[in-house]
């Protein structure tokens, strides 16, 4: 591990985030860039082999794949917490 921005970045972890936004919440499209770039922004520094997708369904769900310890999908969910409640992306 490598300190990055005061986070350790995890070398080689690759990790996928699917997210399913319920089509009924009538959530832009502009909004759902703004929110990928901003967990980019902030996954990124800390997993570099990140991928995410967001993308307009039937139900909400998260689905995360490629980390194996239980802390980091607790970890990665926090961050995705934050800036879902960090509304200041929207601006």
């Amino acid at each position: 591990m490598q300190p990055v921005n005061g986070h350790f970045q995890l070398r080689g972890i690759s990790m996928r985030i699917e997210i399913m936004i319920d089509k009924e919440q009538k959530i832009s499209q502009a909004i759902l860039d703004a929110l990928e770039a901003e967990l980019y922004r902030n996954l990124q520094p800390i997993y570099p082999k990140t991928a995410i997708r967001i993308r307009k369904g039937s139900a909400n769900g998260v689905e995360l794949s490629g980390l194996k310890l239980d802390e980091d999908k607790k970890r990665v969910m926090e961050i995705m917490q934050q800036v879902w409640e960090d509304d200041s992306w929207l601006h």
